[in-house]
């Protein structure tokens, strides 16, 4: 009986030791085979760190080769978590790095906690500049597990140059990194906020690489252990020309209100050459730290860009179109001649001309050339406003340009048809406010350029670009810009002679003189927007081209508050042009007296007059790719010790 006993207890515990066994053989199963990967990340983490090194963005140059932007070395402060780092020593670290930082020292607590709970490194102040720098290499010897390392950073060499244009760079939201995780960014990672940075962020981030070091239990580098490398975005090359873009910048800069913008592009495929609004920015001041002294003047951001969201009335320019409409339609002789006495009076109004003494017996050509309002007055009346709305339509006014920037506005359109839409009667003194430009139609500086550009190429309409081609980091090609015709604007030769004839006699004997070069064929029009809220702003458009071949330069000038299109925006389109043909250095001639001729029985002989395309083709197909939006922004030390890190000089 006892022997019996003892055969059962031997039985249950040998039970208990095969269970025992088989518990432990699943679980060294499962640690071994099925979570082996899972706990070798762990055992790894427990004495190395990997640390993210951004790549460098592409650069942006302008048509000519010159760098718009480009990424630089900065220097960045990281901390590694230790194993050993108890809360007191996180709430020293807070404290010391609060002082030299700036930062409340409950926030870079909370940042801390976070990277010790995560067990990951963080970035506590990044592209540090050199005196922070060296005083926070102090705190390396006081605090392990914080570091300084070397990463690229954007840099824009030029400053305020383009800054509308290029746009800015920003740390990436909770918001947007939930979004994008997937396509490789960190939550703290830097991307484009506005303009080209943000439309072609897929093509300008590079690929950002890792360095994995061997770290001690208190998170202090010890060596070294892998990498992988990171790979530079794509080159954008643009059709800008940053000459021209001195030229405006500087112009509208000097100008009356320091208030403005302008647009020029060539006529023949629609590239934009230069593109500016002032106020402009510095887009170096996102990339600097919160705390620095500098980045107080983003308090007031000048963000809004002029050049397609400002909507203007185009005054005295849109006679160009008025006269398209009396002209095509047969609705004036050109040759029949109206007398301005200073004013106009319709019923009970009176419309007043710019010029209170009149201009007498004006025809066609010199009611252009000296901007005779009465004229416009009385043959608007004879168009109509329904057909001078039609030819508004026809250019374009009142439709978005389609450029790739966020933020463009459409303009208003001002006619019967747009009024009955709005449930509102038509009267024939909205025909002659029409007639000159003034009323409730709006235009943006950028519609008025392309317009000015259809003038120029004998009708042709091009959606405005600002990219030439892309390229990968070793000069492949994946990417080249097509022109895109937006329409295309019907009118007979002699329709188009007469305006040409008209815009030319403007700059060589009327209100545009200011802009008057020898050796250049120069058409263009003055303009003043009537302004309710203080002073009017002041409008020139034009084209030019060498003379005897077609115009190479369309441009619309806008100076916010400046007044006279002659004496505030004309200056500048005349160093714009000069830039663009290389000429400032041509002495401004002496300015005649304006004459007014007397009418002739028939038209003036034809005035040199820039080549047409009277059938201009229709454009390629569109291109590979589409950019277009549906929205409606010192020297480093030579001692200083080597980073562990790849250097990233070479490639920046």
């Amino acid at each position: 009986m006892r022997e019996r006993d003892t055969r059962d207890r031997l039985g249950v515990l040998l039970t208990l030791i095969y269970a025992g066994a088989v518990v432990l053989g699943v679980r060294l199963l499962h640690m071994q085979v099925i979570r082996n990967v899972y706990y070798a990340r762990a055992a790894e983490s427990n004495r190395t760190q990997v640390i993210h090194q951004a790549a460098p963005r592409g650069r942006i140059y302008d048509r000519n080769g010159d760098v718009i932007a480009t990424s630089r070395p900065a220097f960045s402060l990281i901390y590694l978590p230790g194993k050993s780092q108890a809360p007191e020593y996180l709430s020293r670290l807070a404290e010391s790095l609060s002082k030299e930082l700036r930062r409340e020292k409950e926030d870079l607590l909370v940042l801390l906690k976070e990277a010790q709970r995560e067990e990951s490194a963080i970035h506590l102040a990044e592209n540090l500049p050199l005196k922070p720098m060296f005083r926070l290499s102090e705190l390396k010897t006081l605090y392990p597990g914080v570091d300084l390392v070397v990463e690229a950073r954007r840099y824009y060499p030029r400053g305020h140059h383009l800054s509308h244009l290029v746009g800015y760079m920003g740390k990436m939201d909770k918001r947007s990194w939930r979004r994008m995780r997937n396509d490789g960014y960190r939550v703290d990672s830097w991307i484009g906020r506005s303009g080209l940075e943000k439309k072609f962020e897929e093509d300008l981030r590079g690929v950002d690489g890792e360095v994995r070091m061997e770290v001690n239990a208190q998170g202090s580098l010890k060596r070294k252990i892998g990498e992988a490398p990171w790979r530079q975005g794509n080159n954008l090359h643009l059709a800008i020309d940053s000459r021209i873009q001195e030229a405006v910048e500087e112009g509208l800069r000097n100008s009356p209100s320091k208030m403005g913008a302008a647009v020029v592009l060539d006529p023949r495929n629609g590239g934009v050459l230069a593109i500016a609004s002032i106020p402009d920015f510095d887009p170096n001041l996102f990339l600097l730290p919160e705390w620095d002294e500098e980045k107080k003047a983003l308090k007031d951001f000048p963000g809004f860009n002029r050049a397609i969201s400002g909507t203007y009335a185009p005054g005295s320019t849109f006679k160009i179109i008025v006269g398209a409409a009396m002209f095509e339609e047969g609705k004036v002789d050109p040759a029949e001649t109206i007398f301005c006495p200073g004013a106009f009076t319709l019923g009970n109004r009176t419309f007043k001309c710019w010029k209170k003494k009149g201009h007498k017996k004006m025809d066609w050509i010199g009611a252009l050339t000296n901007s005779c309002d009465v004229y416009f007055y009385r043959q608007g009346l004879k168009t109509s406003g329904k057909i001078i709305e039609q030819y508004t339509k026809r250019f374009h006014l009142g439709s978005k340009t389609k450029v790739i920037l966020e933020g463009e506005k459409p303009g208003n359109l001002f006619g019967p048809e747009a009024r009955a839409l709005k449930k509102r009667g038509w009267y024939e003194g909205d025909t002659v406010n029409l007639s000159i430009g003034q009323g409730e139609l709006l235009a943006t500086p950028i519609q008025m350029a392309v317009a000015m550009g259809a003038v120029a190429n004998g009708g042709t309409l091009w959606r405005p670009h600002f990219t030439g081609k892309i390229e990968t980091a070793d000069g492949r090609e994946i990417y080249t810009q097509s022109p895109e015709a937006l329409g295309k604007v019907e009118l007979r030769k002699e329709t188009w002679d007469l305006i040409h004839r008209g815009l030319v006699n403007v700059v060589r004997h009327g209100t545009g003189q200011r802009v008057n070069i020898p050796g250049l064929t120069i058409g263009g029009k003055t303009g003043t927007s009537q302004n309710p809220r203080g002073e009017d702003h002041a409008w020139f458009v034009a084209y030019a081209g060498s003379e005897g071949e077609e115009p190479s330069l369309a441009l619309s000038v806008l100076v916010e508050h400046g007044g006279h299109g002659s004496s505030a925006a004309g200056p500048i389109a005349r160093k714009v042009i000069e830039a663009a043909f290389d000429l400032a250095k041509v002495p401004k001639p002496t300015r005649p007296p304006i004459v007014v001729p007397p009418p002739p029985e028939d038209l003036p002989p034809s005035l040199p007059v820039p080549k047409r395309r009277d059938a201009a083709p229709a454009p390629e197909p569109a291109p590979k790719r589409d950019f277009s939006t549906e929205s409606d922004t010192a020297s480093e030390p030579e001692d200083m010790e080597a980073p562990m890190f790849p250097a990233v000089e070479d490639a920046l």
